[in-house]
């Protein structure tokens, strides 16, 4: 069985768009490298009680694969259920972890103190880098699946040229690749909702610790995920910028 690694001294976004390789659909697809952990969406671990539950086990994660990755409807589910443990339920998560403590003078709503924010923020921080690795593996092997077929396009221009000029060998791919572009767009779309919904889990969560700080030994916020579809609708909003929507170019 093939696997999947990644060079832990390369840098976050070197890691992402690095060349991944595709296995058959026939053979079954796996990660496996050490450090940095694997793109797991766990989400049954937030939804603990108490505190010695915090750490999560392998059977309450899903690993992503190549085959989620191109199975988008199972992947977009993976990622809306990991936020409705998490960004979803922050008030809730942030009033359990108050109550949990014992510390909950204040009632509802009220300050916490730093061991509770940290709890909150690791919990966090490890949501936020798991759906950000999964995003970016995801993107990659899309990617990869494009560049696969852009070599077989190449490949069959050494073909007849009665064969190259017919309508049926012109049609050849095109659904694939209409279909790529298809969940490259949505990866760019499940970027842009991560980074809506981090804001917004941000101003809830310091509305209730607004004097913390990570120590050195508490992880800082992971980067927002970054994939190829991120820049061409960056450059499709540059090129809109200044018309209405016909179109017709805005002069006041």
């Amino acid at each position: 069985m093939k696997q999947f690694s990644r060079n832990s001294s390369s840098s976050p976004l070197d890691e992402t768009h690095s060349a991944r390789s595709v296995q058959s659909p026939s053979e079954p697809a796996r990660m496996s490298h050490p450090t940095p952990p694997e793109p797991l969406l766990g989400s049954a671990w937030l939804l603990a009680q108490t505190p010695s539950s915090s750490s999560t086990s392998s059977s309450s994660r899903t690993e992503i694969t190549p085959s989620t990755c191109l199975s988008f409807t199972h992947f977009k589910t993976l990622l809306d259920s990991s936020r409705r443990a998490s960004d979803d339920a922050i008030t809730t998560r942030l009033n359990r972890a108050s109550a949990l403590s014992g510390s909950a003078i204040q009632g509802r709503g009220g300050v916490m103190g730093p061991s509770e924010c940290e709890g909150v923020w690791r919990e966090l921080c490890a949501r936020w880098d798991e759906r950000r690795k999964a995003i970016e593996f995801c993107d990659g092997v899309v990617e990869g699946e494009r560049e696969r077929l852009g070599r077989n396009k190449e490949e069959g221009m050494g073909v007849g040229e009665e064969k190259r000029l017919s309508a049926d060998w012109k049609e050849r791919g095109r659904g694939v690749v209409d279909d790529l572009e298809f969940k490259r767009t949505r990866l760019s779309t499940e970027s842009s909702i991560e980074r809506i919904l981090r804001q917004r889990t941000l101003s809830l969560f310091f509305s209730r610790c607004p004097s913390f700080h990570p120590a050195a030994d508490v992880p800082a916020e992971p980067p927002l995920p970054r994939v190829r579809g991120d820049e061409e609708e960056e450059r499709e909003r540059e090129r809109r910028r200044g018309r209405d929507e016909r179109g017709r170019v805005r002069w006041t």
